[in-house]
């Protein structure tokens, strides 16, 4: 359903990259507790688009580009969007159940800062960037130990908060109206600057690694997300906005097989 934002459950992925940069079979010895963390995420995530969308209708019916979403739309009505927020909480609560308790405090803590989001702290430059980045950083934590036995190191944790920020200054790229070019520019430094330190952080990994033997193409990871992040920002500067940003990443092929090729390059001995 759109109101959930089915792309943007390529979000709770995040959860995977301790055990994917860390090698020696860590993904495949703890696939389960991930999977289900991973999905708890997903339904936190879905609670805050439900949310977002509820305080923002209004604003939305206003945007050419977002008036198409749901409860801007009215294609959707409040009491049922209410019902499916219900629903995916009570899907929440399930998952947590079995879940480390640090999973549930992540969550908490993502649930706060991203209702601080919507209701106005969106609004200012750089540090709605730097929520977004929290937010994978969480997901990142939550993958990590002491949740399992994967250390987290600092070049993980510093990629994931380059990439995160980079993709959120570029994501409201386009709403910035062309004649503020002062805040144009300084979203595309910032998001430039966000994402050399992403690709300086994964060659480190990707280097150590090999280092370690445990890696036989440490090449490649940057390579396919030089790609990635290069057809990202090509995406940006296109006119066609009507659709979320997330949506025309999963419409683009060369970035599907990128994104493949870079999770399989941890793969190779």
């Amino acid at each position: 359903m759109k109101l959930l934002r089915p792309f943007q459950a390529y979000k709770a992925g995040i959860v995977v990259l301790p055990s994917l940069f860390h090698g020696a079979g860590a993904l495949g010895a703890h696939w389960g507790i991930l999977l289900r963390i991973a999905l708890a995420w997903v339904a936190a995530s879905s609670l805050i688009y439900l949310f977002n969308d509820w305080v923002d209708a209004p604003s939305d019916r206003l945007n050419p580009h977002r008036a198409n979403r749901p409860l801007a739309a009215g294609t959707v009505k409040p009491w049922e969007a209410g019902l499916l927020g219900a629903a995916v909480l009570a899907c929440l609560v399930v998952l947590l159940l079995g879940a480390p308790r640090l999973v549930s405090a992540f969550i908490l803590a993502y649930v706060g800062l991203n209702g601080a989001y919507t209701l106005g702290l969106k609004k200012l430059l750089g540090i709605r960037q730097a929520f977004v980045a929290v937010g994978f950083w969480l997901r990142l934590l939550s993958g990590a130990a002491p949740i399992i036995p994967i250390a987290l190191t600092p070049w993980a944790a510093l990629f994931t908060l380059g990439l995160a920020y980079f993709l959120a200054c570029f994501k409201g790229f386009g709403d910035i109206p062309e004649e503020r070019q002062g805040q144009r520019w300084a979203m595309a430094v910032g998001g430039g600057l966000a994402g050399a330190l992403a690709l300086v952080a994964l060659t480190t990994v990707c280097l150590k690694r090999s280092s370690e033997g445990t890696m036989a193409l440490p090449e490649l990871p940057p390579l396919f997300c030089l790609v990635g992040l290069h057809r990202y920002l090509a995406s940006t500067f296109e006119s066609d906005h009507s659709l979320e940003q997330s949506s025309g990443i999963f419409r683009d092929p060369v970035i599907l097989i990128v994104m493949g090729g870079f999770v399989g390059s941890f793969f190779l001995r």
